[in-house]
């Protein structure tokens, strides 16, 4: 089977033909878009579908944003993605339109441990509830339960949850957002936008003083990406602070979902900012955070946390959607037919 998958953010659009075989996934064909440079989902499936000799059977996409009866608006583009536009534009008969962390959720039972980076290996609990959860553009999160053999992705928009502040800093650090933007969410502070927040609040805090060739990388470069470059390298005190307020605060989020859900199948933590700060999540302030959640620090000890390391997880995670869809649809119905009671 051959179906359409597609990751759908607010700064870029993948887009994949996937073959799947015996739940086998084969990336035949991949492209990304730079999402505000294009006017529809649309206009970039046309682009990619042209000259496509055998269209898929199915196709499913995960978008940024919350989906209400297979339409969304995504949260950070002026797009409208709906499952019978896009079935209409694209010919293509089965459209699901679905969260991109919902997506990823699917996606995280097709992972292999070399995908994957252990945090903490924890203890996982046979059929227990799994936790995911990735900070990009913005804050995603997802659940998924399990149903006697059924597995169920739940979304989730508790990105944009308040944030609660832990420390005398922190208190500092939420009135200082709340000033500048009417509130303090998670998803605000934990995204790339968020990092560059922090540095300027520790900055105003008294952190340490900002170095002028800090300021000159931020005027060619994207901020969060010098951050986390010096932070890394340790080539700056102010970028080291902001990364470690960043890590420590993902960290104490990623416990939140754990609680919210007692995901003790385990924590995946995924998006497109894991992977550029893995030696900073390696550390030790992600689990510290992560666990310091009195009286649950036994069993928030108990659950594995992993890092994903694969990029396309959100594609993957379509495709499986799609696929799902597929045998749905053709699997027969059972029509029951029960005789009137005779009087």
């Amino acid at each position: 089977m051959r179906v359409l998958a597609g990751d759908i953010g607010g700064t870029k659009t993948a887009v994949a033909i996937v073959a799947i075989e015996s739940q086998s996934f084969r990336l035949e064909r991949v492209q990304t878009f730079a999402s505000a440079e294009h006017r529809s989902l649309e206009s970039i499936l046309k682009d990619f579908l042209k000259g496509e000799l055998r269209p898929p059977v199915v196709a499913a996409f995960g978008v940024a944003g919350p989906v209400r009866a297979g339409r969304s608006k995504v949260t950070k583009l002026p797009w409208i993605i709906d499952e019978h536009r896009l079935a209409r534009s694209t010919g293509i008969g089965r459209v699901r339109v679905l969260n991109d962390f919902v997506a990823a959720a699917h996606g995280v039972s097709h992972l292999t441990p070399r995908q994957t980076v252990v945090l903490a290996r924890g203890h996982r609990e046979p059929g227990g509830p799994i936790g995911v959860l990735g900070a990009g553009t913005g804050l995603g999160q997802a659940a998924i339960i399990t149903a006697g053999a059924v597995h169920v992705a739940l979304a989730s928009e508790g990105g944009h949850a308040d944030l609660g502040p832990r420390t005398e800093t922190e208190d500092r650090l939420v009135s200082w957002v709340r000033r500048r933007f009417g509130r303090t969410s998670r998803d605000r502070l934990l995204s790339g936008g968020g990092l560059a927040l922090l540095y300027d609040f520790l900055k105003e805090d008294g952190a340490a003083p900002e170095d002028p060739e800090v300021v000159a990388a931020f005027a060619s470069e994207d901020r969060a990406a010098v951050i986390s470059r010096l932070a890394l390298s340790r080539a700056d005190r102010l970028c080291q602070e902001a990364l470690k307020l960043f890590v420590s605060l993902y960290g104490s989020e990623a416990g939140n979902l754990a609680l919210q859900y007692r995901a003790t199948g385990g924590i995946y933590v995924a998006g497109g900012i894991a992977g550029k700060i893995l030696p900073a999540l390696q550390g030790p302030e992600f689990l510290e955070s992560f666990r310091a959640k009195p009286p649950m620090e036994e069993l928030l000890a108990r659950i594995p946390v992993r890092v994903v390391r694969e990029p396309r997880l959100g594609l993957y995670g379509a495709a499986a959607a799609a696929y799902r869809t597929a045998i749905e649809t053709t699997r027969p119905s059972l029509n029951v037919r029960t005789r009137p009671r005779r009087r």
